[in-house]
């Protein structure tokens, strides 16, 4: 691994010297990757909280729950996108730091699993847009809802853990 990360340290070098040549670069990155964070992770948190809050009582239509998940859920994925190209721009900007932490794998880790709870939760919407009245269908939204909030509130302690890491990095 230490190998393969020099060798990666050797082709991003001119991406290197830019990112820690100039405190706006730095600072653009950085702002995208948590901008990205907090507004995928905060409109993500707000169509939980719907979902969660209609499992409880009087609630808006399941229908145009489901309606406003399957609207949304492009949005959430610009923000992961954001969150992705400016995550790869960082890790690009020190990869022998990186590539051997075990906290940064563990943030991946959980950026996989929102994924797939993303993909979970999209199919549960679009099976309750069909089918509203049916309780297992929601339940099967209402249980991917409720693993959104655990991922996103772990990933976004990983990414404050990770941020030691590039306070280390700009200490250099």
């Amino acid at each position: 691994m230490a190998s393969l990360a020099l060798h990666l340290a050797d082709l991003f070098r001119p991406w290197v010297d830019l990112y820690s040549g100039s405190s706006t670069v730095e600072t653009i990155v950085v702002f995208l990757h948590l901008g990205g964070l907090v507004a995928a992770g905060g409109l993500a948190w707000t169509l939980d909280r719907a979902v969660l809050r209609s499992a409880r009582g009087p609630h808006p239509s399941r229908a145009e729950l489901a309606r406003e998940l399957g609207l949304a859920h492009g949005a959430v994925l610009v923000g992961l996108a954001v969150v992705f190209v400016s995550g790869v721009a960082l890790v690009a900007a020190d990869l022998k730091t990186f590539l051997v932490s075990w906290i940064f794998w563990v943030k991946m880790g959980l950026v996989v699993l929102l994924l797939g709870n993303g993909w979970l939760l999209k199919r549960a919407g679009e099976r309750v847009a069909l089918e509203p009245d049916a309780d297992p269908a929601f339940h099967h939204l209402k249980g991917a809802a409720m693993r959104s909030v655990g991922l996103w509130t772990l990933t976004v302690l990983a990414v404050t853990r990770n941020a030691e890491l590039n306070t280390l990095i700009g200490q250099r």
